[in-house]
């Protein structure tokens, strides 16, 4: 684990191909990053994640993962003055920082939804190109009059690692986990914005997110923003609910954490037959609910 603390071409957007059955998790590198995003001061914001992308990629970085709205800043109030297209300015930039780097990067983008209010979307930018989103599907209380929200929990696949994603508010909601992890997700990545002090945002997440981990026997990755109300904070669990790494100091950094796939390997082993290394999803009795 590392820890490294900061002063403050058109893209493809397609859909992914069925898994493949067979494909396993390889060990894998991921960043993740805390940081201060001004509201709709888009180019100072991607120069800072600029800064953390070539960090990552001098640490041979798979994928890093930025804060909820990380491009665009979080205000809900004046989503629609900076709301953007998906292909558009930032993702295009961020797309070629990608394949130019080869990292994956998942970045907040405030997404223009034509005369609707617009999504709270994480976009995914693959090294070959390509780029995907997600957007947030279950918006806060004092979001609904502002944003719109996705339908959809899409998973994504690269070579080491299929993932998906909850935004924020989405982790108090278990079956959205649950559910990622039966399509298949070894990894889910978490970006927040949530106004809560580092020494609450840690507590906090050390009641659920070990338990999403191990319930759904998935790596958690998550990062929240600076800033505002934002006390940031970096955590990553693994599937058997330990932490493996987590930093609240209140301060702009970046982790960088190993995930060792032999964990996920032991446990979703179709031979395993161990009561307590179990993949308890599979046991589900969805005819029940």
């Amino acid at each position: 684990m590392i820890i490294y603390n900061y002063n403050s071409v058109e893209p493809k957007v397609t859909s992914f191909e069925p898994y493949q059955k067979g494909n396993r998790m390889k060990n894998l590198v991921i960043a993740l990053a805390q940081m201060e995003s001004k509201v709709g001061k888009i180019d100072k914001n991607l120069f800072k994640i600029k800064k953390y992308i070539d960090t990552a990629a001098l640490n041979q970085v798979d994928i890093i993962c930025f804060p909820e709205l990380s491009v665009t800043g979080y205000s809900p109030e004046n989503s629609q003055e900076y709301a953007e297209m998906i292909p558009g300015y930032s993702s295009k930039i961020i797309s070629q920082w990608a394949q130019d780097k080869q990292i994956t990067i998942l970045a907040g983008i405030c997404e223009k939804n034509q005369s609707l209010n617009p999504y709270i979307t994480q976009v995914i930018c693959m090294t070959d190109g390509n780029v995907f989103k997600y957007r947030k599907t279950h918006l806060a209380p004092h979001e609904v009059a502002f944003f719109s929200p996705g339908h959809e929990f899409p998973v994504f696949d690269i070579p080491q690692v299929r993932f998906g994603i909850e935004i924020c508010w989405e982790l108090h909601f278990p079956q959205i986990t649950t559910f990622l992890s039966l399509q298949g997700a070894e990894l889910v990545f978490c970006p927040y914005a949530s106004a809560r002090t580092p020494k609450d945002r840690q507590q906090s997440w050390h009641i659920f997110l070990p338990a999403r981990a191990y319930d759904n026997r998935i790596f958690i990755a998550s990062c929240n923003a600076l800033g505002q109300d934002f006390g940031g904070g970096l955590m990553v669990c693994d599937p058997e609910g330990h932490i493996v790494v987590e930093d609240h100091q209140g301060k702009e950094s970046m982790i960088i954490a190993n995930l060792d796939s032999s964990i996920i390997e032991s446990i979703r082993n179709p031979n395993n037959q161990s009561l307590f290394q179990s993949y308890y999803p599979k046991f589900l009795r969805n005819e029940l609910f």
